[in-house]
C-alpha cells in the first residue's frame, strides 16, 4: 500500500508558460512541455513584446521536460521576426541535454542561442534569479482555427530553418492544411441551414 500512496502523491508538472518583461529584454520560463497547447499564448506573448521593443527574448528550461515540433517553430518564426526586426536573438538558458537535443535535431541552434545548465550569461543569471515572481501566460483563445493556423506556421517555419526538416513535416503540414480547410468550409454549411 506505501507504493500506491506515494504513486498518488506524485503528480505530473503542469504545463504552463511564466514571463517577466525587463526592458530590453523577454524572460519566459518553460514549466512541464512546451507544446502546442501553449505555443498560440507564447506566440502573442513573443509578438507583443517584440512590438513594445524587446531586443532579446531569454527562455529559462530549467523546468522543461520536453518541447514539440510546433512550439520549437514558434520559436523559431520568433528568432526571425526578432532578428528582422532589431537584429535580436532568442537564448535557451539551463537545457538538460535531452532538449538541448531536440533543438540540434531540427537545426533550431542555428537561430537560437542554446546554453546548457550552469551555462546562462551573467547579464541575464541575476534577472532569472532574482524573478521569483513571474507572470503565468494565460491560454490563448481556444479557436481550433487559430492554433490550426499556429501549426501551419511553425512548422513552415521549421523549413525555413533546414531544408532538412521539410521531408519531416510535410505529411503532418498537408494534415492541417486539409483540417483547416475542412473547418472553414463548416461554417458555410450551417449557413445553408438559416
Amino acid at each position: 500500500m506505501g507504493c500506491i500512496h506515494t504513486m498518488t502523491e506524485q503528480r505530473p508538472i503542469k504545463d504552463q508558460i511564466l514571463v517577466v518583461i525587463h526592458d530590453p529584454t523577454a524572460y519566459v520560463r518553460v514549466v512541464g512541455r512546451g507544446n502546442f497547447k501553449n505555443s498560440v499564448a507564447l506566440k502573442q506573448f513573443g509578438t507583443a513584446a517584440i512590438d513594445q521593443d524587446a531586443r532579446s527574448i531569454v527562455l529559462d528550461m530549467t523546468d522543461c521536460v520536453g518541447m514539440d515540433s510546433t512550439f520549437m517553430g514558434v520559436l523559431a518564426g520568433l528568432a526571425f521576426r526578432l532578428k528582422q526586426r532589431c537584429g535580436g536573438e532568442i537564448l535557451m538558458v539551463n537545457l538538460s541535454p535531452r532538449t538541448r537535443s531536440l533543438l540540434a535535431t531540427l537545426g533550431l541552434d542555428r537561430v537560437i542561442r542554446p546554453f546548457m545548465l550552469g551555462a546562462t550569461p551573467p547579464e541575464h543569471l541575476r534577472v532569472l534569479e532574482e524573478t521569483e515572481e513571474l507572470d503565468r501566460l494565460p491560454a490563448a483563445s481556444e479557436s481550433q482555427r487559430l492554433t490550426t493556423e499556429t501549426m501551419i506556421e511553425a512548422h513552415e517555419n521549421l523549413g525555413a530553418v533546414s531544408e532538412g526538416n521539410v521531408p519531416k513535416f510535410t505529411d503532418v503540414l498537408a494534415y492541417l492544411r486539409d483540417d483547416l480547410a475542412r473547418s472553414e468550409q463548416k461554417p458555410e454549411e450551417n449557413g445553408d441551414d438559416s
